[in-house]
């Protein structure tokens, strides 16, 4: 599969997961960053939602459990395994897969942030 915009029920909950919890780019701040999706398979819990700004091209990922939510209880294996590693089940982490044509922001490619810092990493970007 390649990046697209999932506009139908296909795709639904990610496409409104990305659009509705990070309205803003993190890397250029486009408040129109127009994200489009693609995934990597992996073992479960490696299974990832890759999401791409339109504007710049930087790529952030989530696990398809914290996407779902899955992964925000500890009463399942997911979230059991994301609570030993240390991480709150609570929260949503995101990494950042590719900085896109930022490349000032490099310093940032392959960190895993709370959901709560890409938003205001994006806030201060912009």
């Amino acid at each position: 599969m390649a990046f697209k915009r999932m506009e139908g029920f296909i795709g639904s909950i990610p496409q409104k997961f990305i659009d509705n919890y990070v309205p803003k780019c993190p890397m250029c701040g486009t408040t129109n960053p127009h994200w489009a999706i693609d995934q990597k398979m992996g073992f479960v819990s490696l299974n990832r939602y890759l999401f791409k700004c339109e504007q710049c091209s930087c790529i952030l990922s989530a696990t398809v459990a914290d996407v779902t939510g899955i992964a925000r209880t500890p009463l399942s294996t997911i979230g059991l395994a994301k609570m030993i590693s240390g991480k709150k089940t609570s929260t949503i982490y995101m990494k950042i897969e590719d900085v896109g044509t930022m490349q000032t922001t490099k310093i940032h490619e392959g960190k895993e942030l709370s959901l709560e810092e890409i938003n205001a990493m994006a806030d201060e970007v912009g």
